[in-house]
């Protein structure tokens, strides 16, 4: 199998993947709380799976580097996820949904670290990375928006248990798809071999392109901290804001089907939105794309806050949130598979989803908590405030490499 028709397979994975997220994401807190817990209830279940993403993505991409081996990790972690799902229908409490959720979590880990390594691979040695990257992700959002659309008038009509069903089937498929990848550049005895970067090559990695300057070897690679510190306050940010949206718009009487309206049109925004920042990114740079998609997330978190009662508003709030979201996450996973270079690639995809575990961690367990204590207005001006902060951080990235000799810079 050549390297682009594994590209395509996992495009087509990723859109399986992302029309199941779509269905399940918007609901999964009202689902909780129709099960009987409350905003802390939730808070914390959230907040615990996100501890089980932390430990497991950064585990599962040092596996993947040292076995060698992506293929197992995301047939495996799909078919962990249609498991989890299907029990999803069928449970009646909370604290079985909790047990279950920690499963799902580990199964997605597993999937999402091991096909951005992989999706790092096959791109490894070709141009406009970014434009392909957004375009690969974009798809996902395309799929995502389809998704919450199903989802929440399946919901409305029929059930969440007939909807979380038909996530399961979903992802059973997209795991029969996985066992189809061929690993980059396979030969007998090793499952994959990236091409080799030559420093002269406008198409290689960030990483790569500056250590063959300094001689340091590529397998001692780490992400920037800047950049890391960046994705945890961003996620942070983000996905405080979002646990807890639905139940902020049921709470504004809005109901599931319109809730999932509104999620479904950000996310069709971001396909268009990757491909466009992914095009950027590579003229102008990750950390200009970074730095906006940082300071956009206080514009959006800040205009729910203000604007949640008016329901035309909404509708433009959501495409700047669809713009938002998708110039940071193309830029940010772009940016994450080329500083840590071809052969700690596994490794930096796990540091990556780390860093993005960090901030659903505390994010997840401030939202509950604020919105518990203080209200939604209180929860999200918190979650400005550390996107501000995420902001700055991706700035001075940008600001330290507009003035480094090299591409990449610790």
């Amino acid at each position: 199998m050549r390297p682009q028709d594994s590209f395509v397979l996992l495009t087509v994975i990723i859109a399986l993947v992302f029309a199941a997220v779509g269905m399940s994401t918007p609901l999964i807190t009202l689902y909780l709380e129709a099960l009987g817990a409350d905003y802390q209830q939730i808070a914390l279940i959230l907040g615990t799976t996100a501890v089980v993403s932390l430990v497991s993505s950064y585990a599962w991409g040092r596996l993947s580097d040292l076995l060698q081996r992506r293929r197992p990790l995301i047939a495996g972690g799909l078919a962990g996820l249609a498991v989890a799902y299907f029990l999803l229908s069928r449970i009646t409490s909370p604290g079985w949904a909790w047990i279950v959720r920690l499963g799902e979590t580990g199964s997605m880990a597993a999937y999402s670290t091991a096909s951005l390594a992989l999706v790092g691979d096959v791109l490894a040695a070709r141009g406009g990375r970014g434009q392909r990257m957004g375009t690969y992700r974009g798809i996902g959002s395309l799929a995502f928006a389809t998704g919450a659309l199903v989802g929440g008038t399946l919901a409305e009509r029929a059930s969440l248990a007939h909807t979380f069903a038909l996530c399961a089937l979903l992802y059973l498929c997209a795991a029969l798809l996985g066992l189809l990848l061929h690993e980059a550049g396979s030969v007998p005895g090793r499952q994959f071999s990236p091409a080799p970067v030559a420093e002269a090559n406008p198409g290689a990695d960030l990483a790569d392109q500056g250590h063959a300057r300094s001689g340091v070897p590529a397998r001692r690679l780490e992400l920037p901290p800047l950049f890391l510190a960046g994705v945890a306050l961003w996620t942070l940010a983000w996905y405080a804001q979002a646990s807890l949206w639905p139940n902020y718009m049921a709470s504004l009487g809005y109901n599931k089907v319109l809730i999932s309206g509104l999620w479904g049109l950000a996310a069709l925004i971001e396909a268009p939105a990757m491909r466009l920042s992914g095009q950027l990114a590579d003229l102008a740079g990750r950390e200009a794309l970074l730095t906006a998609g940082g300071f956009g997330a206080v514009l959006v978190v800040l205009g729910y806050a203000l604007l949640g009662r008016m329901a035309p508003l909404l509708v433009g709030l959501q495409v700047l949130r669809g713009l938002v979201f998708g110039g940071y996450t193309a830029s940010a996973m772009t940016y994450a598979v080329e500083a840590a270079g071809e052969s700690a690639r596994g490794r930096g995809s796990g540091e990556f989803n780390t860093a993005e575990a960090v901030g659903r961690l505390v994010g997840l367990f401030l939202a509950g908590s604020l919105a518990q204590s203080s209200g939604f207005v209180a929860m999200f001006g918190a979650c400005a405030a550390a996107a501000f902060l995420g902001g700055l951080c991706f700035w001075v990235l940008r600001f330290r490499h507009d003035r480094s000799s090299g591409g990449y810079l610790r």
